[in-house]
């Protein structure tokens, strides 16, 4: 008899999950930490006007994108939202979470990132098309939350065949 332990035993991987690679931890984590801190402050600045730092010209204000009708969703505020999407996607990169064999979590990053992309593509379209101004701090999360989705698909493509 040998006394080789099992993964699980060592408290490594499971056994069916592969390991995420550098190149999917660093950036997952480097980007959902700035988007929290973009989400907080612009949370913070819906609250108090005075606390927005942004330059204005002719395209480029943020204050009428972050005061407009569109600031909100059902009353909730979109910065708000915005730190609700990256706390739950930071839920879904720990490493007990990334382990996980659970389809639902695997499922919950594709689709989490997924319905961010959606409201990119909204916010982008209401910023551009019917404010036609643009708020540099909200740039930051649409590209971030853009890259989040190109990384966990970039993760999935990785994965196929591997686990279902």
């Amino acid at each position: 008899m040998t006394q080789e332990m099992t993964a699980e035993e060592r408290g490594g991987a499971a056994a069916g999950a592969p390991a995420r690679p550098l190149w999917f931890l660093v950036p997952a984590w480097l980007l959902t930490i700035a988007g929290l801190g973009i989400s907080g402050y612009l949370t913070v600045t819906h609250y108090d006007d005075a606390a927005l730092v942004c330059s204005e010209s002719s395209t480029v204000d943020c204050h009428a994108v972050t005061s407009s009708e569109y600031a909100a969703l059902l009353g909730i505020p979109m910065p708000f939202l915005g730190l609700a999407f990256f706390v739950g996607f930071a839920a879904l990169i720990t490493p007990w979470a990334l382990r996980s064999e659970w389809p639902p979590l695997r499922w919950g990053r594709i689709a989490s990132t997924a319905v961010g992309v959606l409201f990119v593509v909204y916010l982008v379209t209401v910023e551009l098309a019917v404010l036609h101004k643009i708020c540099l701090w909200c740039t930051g999360v649409h590209v971030i939350a853009t890259l989040l989705f190109v990384l966990v698909l970039f993760d999935e493509f990785r994965r196929i065949g591997q686990v279902d």
